[in-house]
């Protein structure tokens, strides 16, 4: 799952836009962005971001900017615990066009030490919207974590995984997303959502979420 070979995958499967959502990190957005332009992909930047309560919270921002930043804040609040390559596969940075530009040692996989409501407001510092990851799947869904869904006016925007049953109350409201959450080339899937944008852009999807996120 390189930034480049990803990207490809998107483009063979019709898709216009996604975003790149790495656990606990940004450090490959770059490249997927510079994939995107060359395959005709929209990429929006993002990250999920594991809370202490170990939810999977997405974050997605305005700019490049906002989110390597955010990125690096995100990883120092990582414990640390070093990856091991042979149980858990090499944390690869790439550049220029998928070529080695580091590794990444801390576990991206564990929790950070940050609060649900801590993430929330460090994307929005760093200008972003929060979505809840896969609300419904889990221990790592914001249900199975907490043991219910923060009610509104918290979390206006739910990701919810359509192959399981959601409790009404948690959606209630709120504006759902979907996504393929894929995690190997072949679990990219074809259109599963879409958002009601006059472009496929970055930008015009990171407004759409934030105009739903501020009301």
């Amino acid at each position: 799952m390189t930034p480049w070979n990803l990207v490809g995958m998107a483009c063979v499967n019709g898709l216009s836009l996604i975003a790149l959502t790495d656990h606990n990190t940004t450090r490959n957005v770059p490249e997927a962005i510079a994939a995107g332009a060359e395959y005709g992909v929209a990429v929006l930047p993002g990250m999920e971001i594991t809370s202490k309560e170990e939810a999977h919270i997405l974050g997605y921002f305005p700019t490049l900017k906002d989110a390597l930043d955010a990125g690096e804040e995100v990883y120092a609040h990582l414990p640390d615990i070093q990856n091991q390559p042979a149980l858990f596969g090499n944390q690869l940075i790439k550049t220029n066009g998928d070529e080695p530009g580091g590794i990444l040692d801390k576990l991206l996989i564990n929790a950070t030490d940050l609060s649900v409501d801590e993430v929330e407001a460090l994307v929005k510092k760093h200008h972003g919207v929060t979505v809840p990851a896969h609300i419904n799947r889990g221990n790592n869904g914001m249900i199975g974590a907490l043991g219910l869904m923060p009610f509104l006016p918290q979390f206006p925007i739910v990701e919810v995984y359509a192959n399981l049953d959601c409790p009404a109350y948690a959606t209630k409201g709120r504006f759902q997303l979907h996504s393929s959450d894929a995690h190997r080339l072949e679990d990219i899937q074809d259109q599963v959502f879409s958002l009601p944008l006059e472009e496929a852009t970055p930008e015009a999807a990171f407004q759409f979420l934030k105009k739903l996120y501020h009301g």
